[in-house]
């Protein structure tokens, strides 16, 4: 038979590695160009993490000097400030003036400009006092409008946007990780390796050739072309397919009616056709194996959009949550989820308890940042994460596991198994308790035959009357 690869490569592009990747296989063995067979080297993960949380420093860096400050002071100036009041800049801080001071904006603030109803302060100068007319440290950010109290609140930035500021930082990070090439991008190079994995798993448990599993991740467009150069290869893979996946009912409807036992001929497929038979044929392994098996194949389906382009983030992205992160990390989030959310009601209960101070809220804000950031990344989790095994899936698993002990069964001779058998009510007989538990059987047998007998029912029924 044509080897699959000879047979599409005039049909698909070559990928990013592929071509090495496919050299590197037996003859016996090729894969569709475009799809890695193969992990990456290890010591090639360094340049991957580097540049990963390269990304991250320069994220959180950017975010939390040039992007956070101005906007939380437009925001606090624009919603927390009455709009009949008109704040004077006192080079970087907003503050209500008195009358004389107006005239001094864009200059530092002194304690004679402000008449101290509303100040904005973000920047990083320490405030006196006696000189400017309150009190913040370099490392703090001060508010004091109407709307919030006749006291400041003070915000320490470092600890109360530090964990919503990583979050994203982490976030972009990864999303970027997925953009970038193989040898760059983090969660590309480990979306690679899911690839592989996941296509070895079902290597296992379809027991498929490599050609035939490679014919089933195919896009439908390629499917179509690959029928048109070359239909004798395509319907034998459908009916190879069709083989694999046909039910024991129809195995049973077939000779019963005396007709042929396949019940498909893929010769007799409509030109322009072959991918949608394809498709169906796919739909029917949730009973031929499991609904694992197809979903796996699926998220392969989408996964080669994505090596074609990575842009197309969603299907790399779904490929690896759903096949690597949501079953071997969802409990691992969940329990960060739980811990987040003791954590949030211990520091909740102490502002209850007076020992964190109104004006001082940034553990709050820290804590509730971590607890939302747990939970958007607990629900990620449980969308991408499969549904628990069905009830067909069970009972396939249960008819695979008699099969093997049928196999297993088979194989050994009868009087192998007349041998074990003996054995084992000759060491059941030599029990210590056997005379005991014997004879207790023995009495229980004999007084139940007793009440049974007729001959005790008449002598009962006298005593009765």
């Amino acid at each position: 038979m044509e080897s699959f690869s000879d047979a599409v490569s005039g049909t698909f592009a070559v990928g990013e590695n592929a071509q090495s990747a496919v050299s590197a296989l037996p003859n016996n063995a090729s894969n569709f160009q475009g799809f890695p067979t193969a992990l990456p080297k290890k010591t090639t993960k360094f340049v991957q993490y580097f540049v990963f949380f390269a990304v991250i420093a320069v994220v959180f860096v950017g975010v939390y000097r040039g992007l956070i400050p101005p906007l939380m002071e437009n925001v606090v100036v624009t919603t927390l400030v009455p709009r009949d009041v008109s704040l004077v800049n006192f080079n970087g801080v907003f503050a209500s003036a008195t009358s004389e001071g107006s005239k001094y904006g864009g200059q530092e603030i002194q304690r004679a400009f402000a008449n101290g109803e509303i100040i904005v302060d973000f920047t990083s100068q320490e405030r006196l006092r006696d000189q400017h007319g309150y009190t913040k440290n370099s490392s703090e950010w001060l508010i004091k409008t109407p709307f919030m109290g006749d006291e400041a609140v003070t915000l320490t930035p470092i600890i109360a946007l530090t964990v919503p500021v990583l979050a994203f930082s982490f976030f972009f990070a990864v999303i970027a990780s997925f953009l970038f090439p193989s040898h760059w991008g983090l969660f590309s190079m480990r979306t690679n390796e899911v690839i592989v994995d996941t296509r070895t798993k079902l290597l296992f448990q379809t027991g498929f050739s490599h050609e035939l599993l490679d014919f089933l991740v195919l896009s439908d467009t390629d499917v179509t072309l690959l029928a048109r150069n070359n239909p004798a290869l395509v319907e034998e893979y459908l009916q190879a397919l069709w083989d694999a996946t046909r039910t024991e009912h129809e195995r049973q409807a077939a000779m019963t009616s005396y007709r042929d036992e396949r019940l498909f001929d893929a010769v007799h497929i409509a030109e322009g056709h072959h991918a949608f038979v394809r498709n169906s044929l796919i739909s029917r392994l949730k009973e031929a194996f499991s609904p694992a098996v197809e979903r796996s194949i699926r998220a392969l389906q989408q996964a080669r959009i994505w090596q074609r382009s990575h842009s197309a983030l969603s299907k790399g992205f779904g490929l690896y949550m759903s096949e690597y992160f949501a079953p071997n990390c969802g409990n691992n989030v969940q329990g960060l989820a739980y811990a987040g959310a003791g954590l949030m009601i211990v520091v909740i209960g102490l502002r209850g308890l007076r020992f964190i101070p109104s004006t001082r809220p940034s553990l709050i804000i820290a804590s509730i940042s971590l607890e939302f950031a747990l939970l958007v990344a607990l629900g990620i989790t449980l969308y991408f994460q499969r549904e628990e095994v069905s009830s067909i899936e069970s009972l396939k698993r249960i008819e695979n596991n008699t099969q093997s002990v049928s196999l297993v069964m088979s194989s050994v001779d009868s009087a192998s198994f007349q041998r074990a058998m003996h054995e084992a009510i000759r060491e059941r007989i030599q029990s210590p308790d056997i005379d005991k538990r014997l004879a207790e059987s023995l009495t229980q047998t004999f007084l139940e035959s007793l009440r049974s007998s007729p001959h005790h029912a008449k002598v009962a029924s006298p005593s009765r009357a």
